[in-house]
This record gives C-alpha cells, sequence and structure tokens, in this order.
C-alpha cells in the first residue's frame, strides 16, 4: 500500500510551476496557513475517500484527522514546506497514476475555499468537528457506502 507522501509527491509533481501547490498564505476560518497546503491536503482526502469508493480498499495507510478546516494527513500538513521544495518523479503502478491523474484534473479548477467546503459536507468531518482541536482521526472505512453514493457520479463521469 501506498503512503500519503507518496501521493502527495505524485502531485507535486504533476505541479512543477507551483501553480496549484504555491505558498500563499491565506486565512480562512481565523487560520493562517499555506494555500497549497490546504489544497495538497483536500487533494489527498478526496483521493482517498474516491478511491475507497471505487475500489474497496484505502488508497494510503496514513490517518486522516479532523482539522478546522477539514481533513488533514498530519506528517504532509507538518512537512509541506520540505515537500513543496522537492520535484521528485514518483513510480506507481498504472491504475493508481490513472486514478490520481484523473482526481488531479477534476479537482484543479476549484479554488481552496471550494475545497474546504467540499470536505466539510464528509460525515465524519462533521461527526468530528466540535473537537478538531485534538485532531481526531477521521475513520473513513466506516463511511464507505455513503462515500459509494457520494461520489457515484464522479466516478461516472471521470471513468474510474
Amino acid at each position: 500500500m501506498l503512503t500519503a507522501k507518496d501521493v502527495a509527491l505524485y502531485f507535486l509533481a504533476k505541479d512543477k510551476e507551483r501553480k496549484l501547490f504555491n505558498q500563499n498564505v491565506v486565512s480562512y476560518n481565523n487560520r493562517k496557513s499555506y494555500e497549497g497546503n490546504i489544497r495538497l491536503n483536500k487533494y489527498l482526502f478526496l483521493a482517498q475517500v474516491v478511491y475507497l469508493a471505487k475500489y474497496d480498499t484505502k488508497l494510503f495507510e496514513d490517518d486522516i484527522v479532523a482539522y478546522d478546516n477539514g481533513p488533514v494527513v498530519l506528517n504532509i500538513m507538518s512537512s509541506y514546506g520540505i515537500l513543496v521544495s522537492k520535484n521528485v518523479d514518483v513510480v506507481l503502478p498504472p491504475q493508481v497514476k490513472d486514478f490520481l491523474d484523473k482526481i488531479y484534473l477534476s479537482l484543479e479548477n476549484a479554488t481552496y475555499e471550494e475545497l474546504i467546503e467540499i470536505t466539510h459536507e464528509d460525515p465524519e468531518w462533521k461527526k468530528l468537528s466540535n473537537d478538531t482541536y485534538n485532531a481526531p482521526v477521521m475513520d473513513v472505512k466506516k463511511n464507505i457506502l455513503e462515500y459509494k453514493k457520494r461520489y457515484k457520479g464522479l466516478i461516472n463521469a471521470l471513468k474510474i
């Protein structure tokens, strides 16, 4: 199984000019963050739950936690500055690469605010959102049936 870092580095490699995964400081919900860090974590979350909906298994092993501005992978959030400075090619299985390419293309025109709003609709995040100070782990596998319904149209549209 992949790690969130593998997937993050793959997404970062697709944005060599750092237009999407930038280091612009933004404020949302009274929390300052790098815009690109927010975006990368939302891509990771959405890739994870759509993959789970399609293939009944997780894409990567890392936990996702509930934060104020939606789901994040803690080690990706905390190492974003280092990750974004790298430009490495990640070798992935063809099926995974094809899947991630489609997720990337489907999200690249969304603003970071839209990505936050999408993830705030997640049932697990909603359940845990009152305790985001403690960053509780989101049990995404528990919501697989919801994800199958929620992302069915996207899976069909992207021909995943």
